[in-house]
């Protein structure tokens, strides 16, 4: 019987010790037992230390998981999370490493943000919070602190612990005694002063009271009552701005639609742009100055002024006049001795003179690469030319056809030809030389002219930057 007792009481013991154990698990790592649903998360942080596997997750001191795992990848410490899925975890919220009192204990607070209603999805991150607020960083900013109060007590250690520096508060001791001692010399030489500013005082305030009698005060509340018309002249100036910045908010009115409609606006930079387009051309105009004189084999001359707006690279206008020199022969004939009859004999008398005439040039041109055309008035005539250009723009050869002959035309039979070469020399000064009208019919035989009409010529040609030059000196020498 003493033997099955000593049997049972060992089994008694043992499984006693058994149930707690199984007890002491239970409570230790209840998450053993723990069939709830979980997800996974991760995040990276640059300092994992105190984190281990099993460390606790919780959210607003609530325990709501533990650390799966901790490893190192390239950018720093993945931790993976397992935390209830019953647990919403909003899009925007963060972790932060936390210390339980000063033992150096750690957990990972999930702080949740508040203001999303979006969910994060599951094996998503939650990045690091910037501040956490951790025990631990607050201790290490107290000692950071204190090295810097360290770092002055050492200074003034350095600076005071001496007898230089036992000598500095000597001096400043000395200095504040001099100071009081100054200022009781002064008190005691300026106490009658004092007396007069504080009786000068006394007699202000009462000039004051004087002042402050029925009629002044009627004039003060007559004066408050004009300032309250006023204030309520500007309350309703701000009322009618309210009103119209109210209607300009609901889109009433030009201003209105301006504003809030976003059709408008963009009709509005439509417009600015088609502006801006249609002035792009001007903004990049480019102004050439020609001027020349020919002097021909016919012993006329003739001088040329034009203008030569470029608007693109491969365009150009020309806008100009000549000084036209027109040969008029009158012919004569007259009878010697008309008693004669038909055998008088007769003398042709001829008259020539000059007409100087004042022609305009108004062309179009139109360039490619080395070679363009030109369309519009060649000396008051409509006309064509064409031109090549050569060794960089400097050297240009041109062939013009304008004045074109009518039926039974005296002048021509066919139109005014010109060919001509012109050649720039350092960037201002020009040569030309040519051929001008060889279809011209000579007025005594009615036949063209054998001998064709050639000429020379040479003038300036001036840029817009010689321009700016030019009158830019200009302006200088008036001005001294």
């Amino acid at each position: 019987m003493s033997r099955m007792g000593t049997e049972f009481k060992v089994g008694l013991f043992t499984l006693l010790g058994l149930v707690a154990t199984g007890i002491a698990i239970f409570f230790v790592s209840p998450e053993l037992f723990d069939r709830k649903e979980k997800v996974r998360f991760y995040t990276r942080l640059t300092d994992a230390s105190g984190i281990l596997e099993n460390t606790h997750v919780k959210t607003n001191g609530v325990n709501i998981g533990r650390v799966a795992s901790v490893k190192l990848d390239k950018v720093g410490t993945r931790v993976e999370l397992e935390v209830l899925a019953s647990v919403p975890i909003p899009q925007g919220s963060t972790v932060a490493v936390r210390t339980v009192g000063f033992l150096g204990d750690k957990f990972i607070d999930v702080v949740r943000a508040s203001d999303s209603d979006a969910m994060l999805e599951p094996k998503s991150l939650i990045p690091p919070a910037t501040d956490n607020g951790d025990i631990a960083q607050v201790i290490r900013q107290v000692g950071s602190i204190a090295a810097d109060i360290k770092k002055v007590t050492e200074n003034m250690a350095t600076v005071l612990g001496d007898k230089s520096g036992e000598k500095r508060m000597q001096d400043i001791v000395d200095n504040l005694r001099e100071v009081t001692e100054n200022s009781k010399l002064i008190l005691a030489e300026n106490r009658s002063n004092l007396r007069d500013t504080v009786e000068n005082f006394r007699s202000v305030s009462a000039s004051l009271r004087q002042l402050a009698n029925d009629e002044n005060r009627g004039r003060v509340e007559r004066i408050l009552t004009k300032f309250d018309e006023s204030m309520t002249e500007v309350r309703g100036a701000s009322e009618n701005i309210r009103l119209i910045s109210q209607k300009i908010e609901k889109g009433e009115g030009t201003i209105g639609r301006l504003v809030n409609d976003d059709k408008t606006l963009t009709e509005l930079e439509g417009a600015v742009k088609e502006i801006r387009q249609a002035l792009s051309p001007v903004s990049k105009l480019q102004v050439g100055v020609d001027t020349h004189s020919e002097l021909r084999q016919d012993n006329t001359s003739q001088t040329y002024f034009n203008i030569r707006l470029m608007t693109r690279p491969d365009a150009y206008y020309t806008l100009g006049f000549t000084d036209k020199n027109r040969r008029i022969i009158d012919t004569e004939t007259e009878t010697l001795d008309p008693t004669q009859g038909s055998t008088a004999q007769t003398r042709v008398r001829e008259t020539i003179r000059d007409q100087r005439q004042m022609k305009f040039n108004l062309q179009m041109a139109k360039r490619w690469g080395w070679a363009a055309a030109r369309l519009g008035l060649f000396e008051s005539s409509g006309g064509v030319a064409g031109d090549i250009y050569l060794w960089r723009d400097r050297l240009k050869i041109s062939m013009e056809a304008f004045d074109f002959a009518e039926k039974n035309d005296e002048d021509r039979r066919l139109a005014h030809l010109k060919a001509y070469a012109s050649i720039l020399f350092f960037d201002h000064l020009m040569a030309t030389a040519g051929i001008d009208d060889p279809t011209r019919l000579d007025p005594k035989t009615g036949q063209r002219r054998k001998e064709p009409n050639y000429f020379l010529g040479a003038g300036l040609s001036f840029n817009d930057q010689d321009l700016k030059a030019f009158f830019g000196l200009a302006t200088v020498a008036a001005a001294r």
